[in-house]
């Protein structure tokens, strides 16, 4: 099955888009630099999930969303798919230019309407979400940005602690590699998941070859900031995951029970920008 390819493009990005791969970001070369922000797991091919029952194992990289849940969780409307329901379904191309496309999906199991519109201007890339959500239940909404881990990465953003997401997973965090968090390089074998506390919605990325990129986001709907990464020690993944999100913790009971969860039905717009630079 050929996958059709969105690009926009002008004289400083190229981005491709995957409308039926969950309206992915797949790529965005910045052209001064040939340098590709966009992780891709060379290990799985670019094609159609079935379904999202397993993400780990079908996870083949890019810039996504996911919602209305992380780990698999019990609604009213039925049960949801593992990372949600939004990265293997197909979402629908309603308007395109050069610069800028809208894409839509009103075909979820929960009933909620989403259109999202990717556009670019000089150097930086510009994404909006609009979505109406009809179900009563609690939800989560999180940008699922996963960018390459080359060589070393530096990162830098506001918080007060980083907290494990899950005790059991990682071996980074309350050790004594803990700086290797927010300075990660390639191939360490270390791997880890954190809450970034009291972040604020401003983040820098900066590469061993001085590429920067620049994440600002809406921080009244996604009032919180997760970081997921493996430096090689998670299935050989080198991959840094940027993951502004709707609620303060991974379990969507546990967000409601720290008044961190965000509840249907409701309308809601959201967004973020991305500005690619070199030092």
């Amino acid at each position: 099955m050929k996958i059709n390819t969105i690009v926009l493009e002008n004289n400083q990005l190229k981005v491709e888009i995957l409308p039926e791969l969950g309206g992915r970001i797949s790529s965005i070369l910045y052209k001064p630099e040939n340098k590709n922000w966009v992780w891709k797991n060379v290990n799985n091919s670019v094609s159609k999930v079935i379904d999202g029952k397993n993400y780990d194992d079908n996870w083949q990289g890019g810039w996504e969303e996911l919602f209305p849940n992380d780990e698999v969780e019990t609604f009213s409307w039925g049960t949801g798919y593992d990372h949600g329901e939004l990265w293997f379904n197909t979402w629908h191309v309603q308007n395109l230019n050069k610069n800028k496309v809208s894409l839509e999906i009103n075909n979820l199991e929960s009933g909620t309407k989403i259109v999202k519109t990717i556009s670019i201007e000089n150097s930086t890339i510009y994404t909006k979400y609009s979505a109406d959500i009809s179900f009563e239940d609690h939800f989560l909404f999180k940008l699922h940005l996963a960018i390459p881990l080359e060589e070393k990465l530096y990162i830098s953003v506001e918080h007060s602690n980083l907290e494990k997401v899950e005790k059991n997973f990682g071996n980074i965090l309350e050790t004594s590699k803990t700086s290797y968090f927010l300075e990660p390089q390639k191939d360490t074998g270390l791997f880890d998941f954190a809450y970034l506390n009291d972040a604020g919605n401003y983040i820098k990325i900066i590469d061993s070859k001085k590429n920067v990129m620049e994440l600002t986001f809406d921080n009244t709907t996604l009032e919180y900031f997760w970081i997921f990464q493996s430096q090689g020690g998670w299935r050989n993944h080198n991959v840094v995951v940027l993951e502004p999100c709707s609620n303060g913790k991974k379990i969507i009971s546990e967000a409601v029970n720290h008044n961190q969860a965000k509840k249907g039905p409701t309308l809601f717009n959201t967004n973020y920008q991305i500005k690619f630079s070199n030092l």
